[in-house]
């Protein structure tokens, strides 16, 4: 391996891990050869998580979806991921061209937080840090607070929307 490899986030999943993947250490392993891959138990949800960590930093954590054996949302913390256009963990509101109106309040583990969606794109979520932030994410945010406050902190891609 010549350096980190870049897993790119879009519509149809990340790199080559789709709704299609079968959610076992097995599966994963085989397009993750050089990472530690584990099993986790799923929060309130049937089925497992699976976790994939790789020494260049890289973080991912599959979920179950409506079928327990196959991936049903893919999580991407760290590590060499993009979005479809280039984005990186850390990007800064500005920089992402979001738009506040394809934004809502995140829920559980995200609930601080704020998630964004591009039109025409409901399957690949943006998941917005707000630092400093004190109020509820559901009130109506300052983009001057977002421009100097939210930074990409996570790829959210699910395959079934809602």
């Amino acid at each position: 391996m010549v350096g980190p490899i870049l897993i790119t986030f879009s519509e149809t999943g990340a790199g080559e891990i789709n709704g299609a993947t079968r959610l076992s250490v097995r599966s994963v392993t085989a397009y993750f050869p050089d990472a530690t891959i584990r099993r986790a138990p799923s929060d309130g949800a049937e089925g497992q998580i699976i976790t994939v960590r790789r020494p260049d930093g890289l973080a991912l954590d599959l979920h179950p979806g409506a079928d327990p054996e196959r991936v049903g949302q893919i999580l991407g913390r760290a590590g060499p991921v993009v979005g479809p256009l280039g984005e990186e963990i850390g990007a800064s509101w500005g920089t992402l061209g979001l738009d506040l109106e394809g934004c809502g309040p995140g829920e559980a583990e995200w609930a601080q937080a704020l998630v964004c969606y591009r039109p025409g794109q409901p399957k690949l979520g943006y998941i917005l840090d707000l630092a400093g932030y004190e109020g509820p994410v559901d009130e109506a945010l300052d983009l001057e607070f977002l421009d100097q406050g939210a930074r990409l902190s996570a790829f959210v891609w699910t395959a079934e929307t809602v």
